[in-house]
């Protein structure tokens, strides 16, 4: 009886296969089938036991977006925030803390590990942690009061003020969110070449906008166009601080609060990919409008 072997190309091609199964498998469920499903569930209106083709989702989104002081409104206006803030503060403040810690100041590798601890702590933990610091007896309220002043609001039942603390606390924590890629980037700059932009007299600044952002361009540009590809993801952890309560509802909690809690996922459906349709071509023209800026091809 003739014995079956397999040749060793074929056992790679079969080696290469199965690793790629399990990816593959997941790639077909968890997005190609759960996206194209919930594109067409945005076109369906459930009628008794019957389902409905129609714009009703869509009509029923813009007629909430058209009412002052809407639930969706309010998301809109928290996600811009959010997302602006991310680019204006947050991701100038992680540029500039690496920018120091790679030009070694005194006691940078002490500085290092404080600033990236909050990415090792779980997130929940933080909140919780935060929460207890800022509430009415919390430990700041009574270093305040210790110092004459008045006892604290309870900040996050304000709907004038829990937004802001939010926001303040997303900011804060999330400054060393894209310190491991300038670090990295940075790392990789040729020290020769700014010792002589120092010999030249090169100042900080000259150095920065000179040296270190053309060197690294790849590195920041790429998380510049994530950034614009997340422009409504923008978000707080909004289900750890108020559930969405108080003025604090952002899209992304928006949508996730209708598929959790709500009573069709069609509506959300629909929300969702009026964002994506509206947020693919703003993430298209910045991608090539920074490429195009800094004549460097991604």
């Amino acid at each position: 009886m003739k014995k079956f072997t397999l040749s060793i190309q074929a056992k790679d091609k079969i080696f290469i296969w199965g690793m790629l199964a399990l990816p593959i498998l997941n790639f077909l469920v968890f997005y190609l089938y759960v996206n194209f499903d919930s594109l067409l569930m945005a076109f369906q209106v459930p009628v008794g036991n019957e389902i409905e083709w129609g714009f009703d989702n869509f009509r029923t989104m813009f007629k909430e977006f058209s009412l002052s002081g809407s639930v969706l409104s309010v998301a809109l206006k928290n996600t811009l925030i959010y997302f602006f803030a991310s680019l204006l503060l947050t991701l100038p403040l992680s540029f500039f803390l690496c920018y120091f810690l790679y030009k070694k100041v005194r006691g940078y590798k002490i500085f290092r590990v404080i600033f990236y601890l909050p990415n090792i702590i779980s997130a929940s933990v933080l909140v919780i942690l935060f929460k207890y610091l800022i509430e009415v007896n919390g430990p700041i309220s009574a270093l305040i009061q210790s110092l004459g002043g008045k006892r604290l609001d309870p900040l996050l039942k304000m709907s004038q003020h829990a937004t802001s603390v939010i926001l303040f606390y997303t900011v804060f924590f999330g400054i060393s969110g894209n310190m491991i890629l300038f670090s990295g980037a940075m790392s990789n700059v040729d020290s020769s070449v700014v010792e002589a932009a120092k010999i030249d007299g090169a100042n900080m600044w000259e150095e920065i906008i000179h040296i270190v952002i053309p060197l690294i361009w790849p590195t920041l540009s790429t998380v510049l166009i994530f950034q614009f590809i997340g422009v409504f993801n923008a978000s707080g952890p909004i289900l750890l601080f108020t559930r969405g309560t108080y003025d604090t509802m952002t899209v992304s909690y928006f949508i996730y609060d209708k598929v959790t809690f709500g009573s069709s996922l069609h509506y959300p459906s629909a929300v969702g990919l009026f964002f994506t349709v509206v947020g693919a071509p703003i993430a298209i023209f910045m991608r090539w409008f920074i490429n195009k800026f800094y004549n460097y091809e991604a």
